[in-house]
């Protein structure tokens, strides 16, 4: 990925430019929410977002998520 501050190249999971600092505000990824399973949504490992793990990134932030039943934190 390239900042689209300094235009430095930077790994693509990259929350903030490592060269000048920038946060990157990745996009929401598109989400069907006809296709979601509410009872088994796995939510962002970030404890201060809301966003759920769709195709291995938070639906919200971008951060990668991580697979498993340890890390499902399913909602009451």
């Amino acid at each position: 990925m390239i900042c689209h501050k300094c235009h430095e190249t930077i790994p693509d999971i990259s929350r903030y430019c490592l060269h000048c600092g920038v946060f990157l505000n990745p996009p929401p990824l598109a989400v069907d929410e006809e296709q979601i399973d509410w009872d088994n949504r796995v939510l962002c490992t970030d404890g201060a977002c809301t966003g759920t793990i769709v195709a291995g990134k938070c639906s919200v932030c971008g951060i990668p998520g991580l697979k498993g039943p340890d890390n499902a934190k399913p909602r009451p």
